[in-house]
């Protein structure tokens, strides 16, 4: 049988985990898997697929994205950032000091790296994380520009794990 993380992990890539009636667990885990499907989630914005961070208090990692149009590239980004072991949540530019607490930081364009670059200080820039990414319109038609932001995520987890692992 699968566990708690797992039947969650399959739920947000819409995968429906099925489970044979002569299975002595079947409602339990069953109710588990369809959990997230079931209950409304508050904070999901309409339209969108991707759940609400879990709440544990400051998201890990923010994504920074000036274009809203752009919505599935942007569930994409959250829940591959959430399947990579990722606390991640979208970023309220407005709130430069709530961008400047968190762990580490996507940032979709050159511009708002700028902008983010001249509004946090020094010593917080360099304790934090950091991918900077191609606009969102061209990530969302490059597999070149894709494959590289894949890659920096990866080396995001590591980075994080590191952290939470206490070294």
């Amino acid at each position: 049988m699968l566990d708690d993380y797992s039947l969650r992990l399959l739920a947000e890539i819409g995968i429906e985990v099925y489970v044979p009636r002569t299975a002595v667990a079947a409602p339990a885990v069953q109710s588990a898997a369809h959990q997230a499907h079931d209950k409304p989630q508050a904070g999901v914005a309409a339209g969108s697929s991707v759940p609400p961070a879990p709440a544990a208090g400051a998201s890990t990692i923010l994504i920074v994205c000036s274009e809203a149009r752009h919505g599935r590239l942007l569930d994409d980004l959250l829940r591959g950032l959430r399947m990579a072991g990722l606390d991640a949540a979208m970023a309220d530019i407005s709130r430069l000091e709530a961008v400047a607490a968190a762990r580490g930081l996507l940032i979709l364009g050159e511009t708002l790296m700028r902008m983010l670059g001249a509004g946090i200080p020094a010593q917080r820039q360099n304790e934090m994380d950091w991918i900077i990414s191609s606009e969102p319109a061209v990530l969302a038609g490059s597999a070149e520009a894709k494959r590289s932001l894949w890659g920096e995520i990866k080396r995001l987890s590591r980075a994080q794990a590191k952290h939470r692992a206490g070294g």
